[in-house]
């Protein structure tokens, strides 16, 4: 294999097996854990498609320092969603039983 298109060709099948990890995951019952695990092969995913494929790793500084800007701020932005979701009060709404309705049959009156 070339030089070059090796380290592809490793992307690509780990990413494939984080692909079939994330859909095994998603199959077990884990509660909010599967949340954090999807989430967290979710960014290992990007981490090797911005590192490899995006070539970050040999990128001129200027291009890296704006890709982690980028991740910063959208980080800044999940954790201030997230606040809000966190700080804001749900008023309960009061519980009634539901009407039964019965079916008709016919579209005419009578």
């Amino acid at each position: 294999m070339d030089k070059a298109i090796r380290p592809l060709v490793l992307t690509w099948l780990a990413l494939l097996a984080l692909l079939a990890t994330t859909a095994g995951c998603a199959l077990l019952r884990l509660g909010w854990l599967n949340t954090a695990i999807s989430l967290a092969i979710a960014l290992a995913k990007a981490l090797l498609v911005a590192i490899v494929f995006m070539r970050l790793k040999r990128a001129p500084a200027l291009l890296r320092l704006a890709a982690v800007t980028g991740a910063v701020m959208l980080a800044l932005l999940f954790g201030l969603a997230m606040t809000d979701f966190a700080t804001r009060a749900e008023p309960g709404a009061p519980w009634q039983q539901p009407a039964t309705v019965a079916p008709r049959l016919g579209s005419g009156p009578g």
